[in-house]
């Protein structure tokens, strides 16, 4: 039997099957021989046509008439025992004497089962920076050198090319490469010592604050203002690096744009837009010289995150959870436009519609600012931005600590406080921020329909919760004085 002849439940199931963690790719990279370029193709030629990309794999492999037993042997090679069991009905019986070797490997006196392997592969895979990634940006990982594509039908091993190529950086990439490798290709490398002038030595006059990666700098590059994120770790491997240059494809009036990068100097270097409003944070902190936020400002920082939440959430194919969202990683411009920052935790969720969610190995982010299910049973869905969201809706509403050990020990958590009230039916309208409680500023009713937001988005259960989608819209059909003028 061919693989265009496989049974359509058979060979949907496979899909679902492989699809997951974008398992295909090892399938097609490491087994079918296809080079790296071979697979970015795939992977975009089934976005644009809204299939699976195992689906495109087995069409584009299944052209050379390729058959089922071919595959069954390869996923043998793989030893993913579940994919092996779907092709079960459709090869002889004389190979399913393979599949029977691995399922009663695990009877022997090593316990782990050919399925825990391929279980821990999949963990594995969910939780690295090569999953979280396209495959572009791994250009960092080989010392700025990037693959060149190959025209080969499949066997070719990829070549490799200095990223500093006169083909690449004047524009000429092969027809018909990636979108993605081109829009990573196209962020400005900055060097080191650039950036220590524009910084002036990285003076402590110009530090902006301090954060689990890094430093981060005022300074004036090329006579701009920006903002430069010093690095810790400089192993090569920097996750916050390549993440950030991956993100940089995803422009979006509420992402922070990275203007360039430093790589190879004593740390790495990501320079943005400086954005003169601060944190959100500091805003709602009184950290800074400018007034407090009014009820119409607040309101568009809310609208504007939910509105990039959902963009990374719904965006085709795998949704991006950024995994860090609280007021210090909400960025304000000088008109008070916010931009979500600080993607050095984001991953790519799960994958196909009938996927709620991923396990990781590990958990990542702000205590009081993520749901149990994440923090216990490390379940990753894009409902862990939704709850972080709300925490900061209800902390915008009343500048209420995230964490206060002032509170009864239940609620000492935000989360827990927002719940504890509205079981008790308090009129959130009290906890109202104090400095524009009583003022000409004050909106009570705004003030309770951002804790009820609130609550509904840190309910317990995941699925309870709404979609950023759901959010931004609610937001948007909210009525209040001077909306238009305010958002516009």
């Amino acid at each position: 039997m061919y693989i265009y002849e496989l049974p359509f439940d058979i060979h949907n199931e496979l899909c679902r099957l492989l699809d997951s963690y974008d398992y295909w790719e090892e399938l097609a990279g490491n087994h079918m021989q296809y080079s790296a370029m071979d697979v970015i193709e795939i992977k975009q030629t089934a976005k644009r046509l809204g299939i699976s990309p195992t689906s495109q794999l087995f069409l584009k492999w299944g052209q050379q008439n390729h058959k089922v037993e071919e595959l069954f042997m390869l996923l043998y090679h793989m030893k993913y025992v579940p994919a092996m069991r779907c092709l079960s009905s459709a090869v002889r019986s004389k190979f399913l004497g393979l599949l029977n070797k691995l399922e009663t490997s695990k009877s022997g006196k090593n316990k782990s089962s050919s399925n825990d392997k391929v279980n821990n592969q999949i963990t594995q895979k969910a939780d690295s920076s090569r999953n979280s990634i396209p495959l572009p940006v791994m250009l960092l990982e080989n010392q700025g050198v990037v693959p060149t594509s190959s025209h080969g039908r499949n066997g070719n091993t990829p070549s490799f090319q200095s990223s500093t190529d006169d083909s690449y950086t004047s524009g000429g990439v092969n027809e018909g490469n990636d979108e993605i490798m081109k829009n990573v290709l196209a962020i400005p490398k900055m060097s080191y010592e650039e950036l220590k002038i524009a910084t002036d030595n990285w003076s402590e006059a110009n530090l902006l604050g301090r954060g689990g990666f890094g430093q981060v700098f005022k300074g004036v590059w090329k006579h701009l203002p920006v903002a430069v994120k010093r690095l810790k770790d400089n192993d090569g491997e920097n996750k916050e690096l390549l993440r950030e240059m991956c993100l940089n494809q995803y422009r979006h009036d509420n992402i922070l744009p990275l203007y360039g990068y430093s790589y190879g100097g004593p740390e790495m270097c990501l320079v943005y837009q400086l954005m003169a409003g601060g944190t959100l944070e500091q805003r709602l902190r009184g950290k800074t010289k400018h007034p407090p936020l009014s009820w119409s400002q607040r309101y568009r920082v809310a609208h504007g995150v939910a509105r990039g939440l959902q963009f990374l959430h719904t965006m085709e194919g795998t949704p991006l959870i950024h995994g860090d969202i609280k007021p210090a990683n909400i960025l304000l411009d000088q008109c008070l436009m916010p931009k979500i920052g600080d993607f050095g935790l984001a991953r790519k969720g799960p994958y196909g519609e009938d996927r709620t969610h991923l396990k990781v190995s590990r958990v990542y982010g702000t205590r009081p600012y993520l749901p149990l299910e994440y923090l216990h049973s490390k379940c990753l869905s894009p409902a862990v931005d939704v709850f972080s969201y709300g925490v900061v809706m209800f902390e915008m509403a009343t500048a209420l600590l995230v964490f206060d050990k002032t509170r009864p020990s239940p609620v000492q958590s935000l989360s827990a406080y927002i719940h504890e009230m509205h079981r008790e039916g308090a009129d959130f309208a009290t906890l109202e921020d104090p400095v524009i409680r009583g003022t000409p500023n004050s909106n009570p009713q705004l003030c309770r329909d951002f804790a009820s937001i609130a609550v509904h988005c840190t309910k317990y259960a995941r699925h309870e919760r709404p979609t950023m989608l759901e959010v931004y819209k609610q937001l948007d059909a909210m009525e209040l004085p001077g909306k238009c003028l305010t958002y516009m």
